[in-house]
């Protein structure tokens, strides 16, 4: 039994993806009815603020997740490549946070001696803006050692790691905010459950080298070939910005932190159709990266792309329309005593069909990775987290809330031009020899 076990779940990367993007956001979707009766509506929505201010660290994000993954898989087969190319992208992504720390910390200067007096439902921009920036960096070296370890393609390490370092935190900051009734507080806790986590992630990285820790390495040759790879992935990022910070810095401003903490949970909610396809597929990036990497893997690349794409698609309509049809009584599950408007189901509606849309996408993005045109991906990415960010300024007068939910779609839609833009890589590297692929 043991045996079976072994060959047929701890190593099934499907599996283990679902345990990751399936179990750690239930933790954090099951924790947000708890901190809301616990900090009240205008509490969680600061909480919500902070969080999304943390992701306008994204403006200088290189990927770090992406480009662990990359420069781990394309290493596997030389000796020790593996943990030299987890510490050249450690040193490349820690030059990055540098920097980022640097222009938040100029700005929140700034901001303190210019605006001195704004305020967001009582509390002070400047004392909600530090908070974040230690949030994002925490998330920033969390992600990087779970790509690391999905480079190796140990999925089930990284999938035991986030699932009980995500319920760790939560009941942590799910108590300190009882005990305080502070979202700053509670924001710091989440930034060191996440730094908890991604130790643990590389101490069990270091671990498979017969190492403790894995120490940044400053070799600048490596470090700009992975910075020609990566810096493709901050154009992705500035999208991530679009996608998970502005919608809300533009719902919270223009209408409120109670608002805001309605569309945060229609969010969460409607990523969970999104989230499940990612975890089904996280293995395709590396998979697909290595048989690019292999003699003769052009034509096993085009097998796999096709495969996978049939079974996204499947999976991605089955979930919309569970989840369209059990919209209403989760959102009130989620709302409990606060109640919900029709309007409010609307736009958590629209959020559902947005998520699902977008979710069509995925093997088509890792794909994409895989084959090495992160190009392609950014500049979807890019051209995506534009068109939503435009939608929300022309719709959220006249539409209300709702607008975030259009926006979201519009975001979907552009992305999806990355289907055919994997469906013809994968066929022209069928017939690419393998030095000129790469």
């Amino acid at each position: 039994m043991r045996g079976l076990i072994k060959k047929y779940i701890g190593s099934n990367a499907s599996f283990w993806g679902l345990m990751e993007y399936g179990l750690g956001p239930l933790v954090a979707l099951a924790a947000t009815p708890v901190l809301l009766r616990q900090l009240g509506t205008v509490g969680f929505g600061q909480f919500a603020m902070i969080m999304a201010l943390a992701g306008f660290g994204n403006v200088a994000n290189l990927g770090a997740a992406v480009t662990g993954t990359k420069l781990v898989s394309e290493r596997l087969h030389e000796p020790d490549g593996a943990h030299r190319g987890a510490a050249v992208a450690f040193a490349l992504v820690a030059c990055a946070l540098a920097g980022v720390t640097a222009i938040g910390l100029a700005g929140w200067g700034l901001v303190a001696w210019i605006w001195p007096h704004a305020t967001f439902g009582g509390i002070a921009i400047t004392t909600l803006a530090l908070p974040a920036l230690l949030v994002y960096l925490s998330q920033q070296f969390d992600q990087l050692f779970t790509g690391c370890l999905k480079g190796r393609e140990a999925f089930a390490g990284t999938a035991i790691c986030e699932v009980s370092g995500r319920l760790t935190a939560y009941t942590v900051t799910c108590l300190v905010a009882m005990l305080t009734g502070s979202p700053t507080i509670a924001a710091l806790t989440q930034a060191a459950g996440l730094l908890a986590t991604g130790l643990a992630k590389m101490h069990l990285f270091a671990r498979a080298s017969r190492r403790w820790v894995v120490r940044p390495l400053l070799d600048r040759a490596a470090m700009g070939a992975a910075f020609r790879f990566s810096r493709w992935s901050w154009l992705n990022s500035l999208s991530a910005v679009a996608f998970g910070s502005v919608d809300r810095i533009l719902v919270g401003s223009l209408l409120g932190p109670a608002t805001l903490a309605i569309y945060t949970i229609g969010a969460q909610v409607g990523q969970i159709i999104h989230t499940a396809s990612v975890a089904v597929f996280q293995k395709t990036m590396p998979l697909i990266s290595r048989l690019a990497a292999a003699p003769d893997g052009g034509v096993a690349v085009a097998r796999e792309v096709r495969r996978l794409m049939t079974i996204n698609v499947s999976l991605s309509v089955l979930g919309s329309v569970v989840a369209l049809a059990a919209s209403a009584p989760l959102l009130g599950l989620m709302l409990g005593h606060h109640g919900y408007t029709d309007g409010h189901l609307a736009t958590f509606r629209l959020l559902i069909v947005a998520a699902a849309l977008l979710s069509l996408n995925v093997v088509a993005h890792f794909s994409l990775l895989g084959m090495g045109n992160g190009r392609a991906v950014a500049v979807l990415n890019g051209a995506a987290g534009a068109v939503m960010v435009c939608l929300l300024f022309l719709l959220v007068g006249p539409l209300g809330e709702a607008a975030a939910g259009w926006a979201r779609i519009g975001y979907s839609l552009t992305t999806l031009a990355g289907i055919y833009l994997a469906l013809r890589q994968s066929h022209a590297q069928r017939y690419m020899p393998v030095a000129a692929a790469r």
